[in-house]
């Protein structure tokens, strides 16, 4: 019967590599060459020395903006596997611990999984791609976000245990019509799995065969968008994901909003730092471009990007952050 088993499995797989498939391997392949040789790659690499400068010439406020899966860890198999390593929740810890200095996380994870890594480390942290937000643990008693809020009129939902909610209600019925049309693809792709969080639902593909698994990623997301046309919903193209959320929010929203709530300290921010290494992090490099032209923002590997500056690897990033821990005055 497991021989069966894996006859079948395999025969599955292999009768669909067929020319339509390595059609879009190929488009795949050639936009991917294509954004390696944008005019946007000729962003300078990060140094150390810029940002420690930066740093210790601020007079007020310093926030930190961190992305979590291949920036402070490198990209796991599995979600319940990317705990961070002590070395890093210290660092985030020691950098929490300066003198007007304000760290956030900003992933597409849970909050469940946020809290369990980070609570310890006082940071302050957005899950599920801008959905939710909290900040660091020695500003909750000082800051009220639904203070202002309620004075441009939006509603403001408070989620207890520090974490607020920026998404309006979404029609849970969307659900029912996504899940089968994720299960259906799951089924067809060996070794890819169904991630479901409050808000967003989540297809990876990172175990799958990978041109099989990207060519897969992206008949669904045809599909999906032909689905969802009328919804107020985005289809998000990960690394290795595929992911369904509001389409009123993204990890720039959330960092609006926390900007914002820090206006109410009095001291206004004049140092900000943003790394990420996705296509979640973009919009988030964008906004910080447009508001401040001294912002240093920077991805991680050298690719098509809104950031100023690339940072070669998540070593580096480490690196970095331990040297502001420990170098800042």
């Amino acid at each position: 019967p497991q021989r069966t088993l894996n006859h079948q499995k395999l025969y599955r797989y292999v009768t669909r590599y067929t020319a339509a498939y390595w059609g879009t391997s190929f488009v795949n392949e050639l936009r991917r060459v294509s954004e390696a040789f944008s005019p946007q790659m000729q962003s300078p690499r990060l140094s150390p020395d810029l940002v420690l400068s930066a740093a210790n010439a601020s007079k007020k406020h310093r926030v930190i903006f961190l992305d979590y899966d291949g920036t402070l860890t490198e990209a796991h198999k599995l979600p319940e596997f990317a705990k961070p390593k002590d070395t890093i929740t210290a660092t985030l810890r020691d950098l929490q611990n300066q003198p007007n200095t304000h760290v956030y996380i900003l992933s597409g994870r849970s909050q469940h999984h946020l809290d369990t890594w980070f609570e310890s480390t006082g940071v302050g942290l957005s899950a599920e791609h801008g959905c939710f937000y909290k900040h660091p643990k020695s500003l909750r008693g000082v800051i009220d976000p639904t203070a202002n809020s309620a004075a441009e009129g939006k509603s403001l939902k408070e989620e207890g245990n520090g974490w607020y909610r920026l998404v309006e209600q979404v029609d849970p019925t969307w659900r029912e019509t996504i899940r089968p049309l994720f299960q259906h693809y799951k089924d067809r792709t060996p070794g890819s799995f169904i991630e479901e969080k409050e808000i967003n639902l989540t297809w990876h593909y990172r175990n799958a065969d990978p041109e099989f698994g990207s060519w897969q990623a992206t008949e669904l997301q045809v599909n999906l968008e032909k689905s969802l046309i009328h919804l107020a919903l985005s289809i998000v193209r990960g690394n290795k994901t595929l992911e369904v959320r509001p389409s009123t929010v993204d990890k720039a929203t959330a960092v609006r909003a926390i900007l914002k709530d820090l206006q109410q300290t009095q001291n206004h921010v004049d140092f900000i730092l943003c790394i990420g290494d996705g296509k979640t992090d973009e919009p988030v490099f964008a906004m910080l471009k447009e508001m401040a032209s001294d912002c240093i923002t920077s991805t991680v590997g050298k690719k098509q990007t809104e950031a100023k500056y690339y940072i070669d690897n998540v070593k580096d990033v480490e690196k970095l952050l331990d040297a502001l821990s420990k170098k800042l005055h």
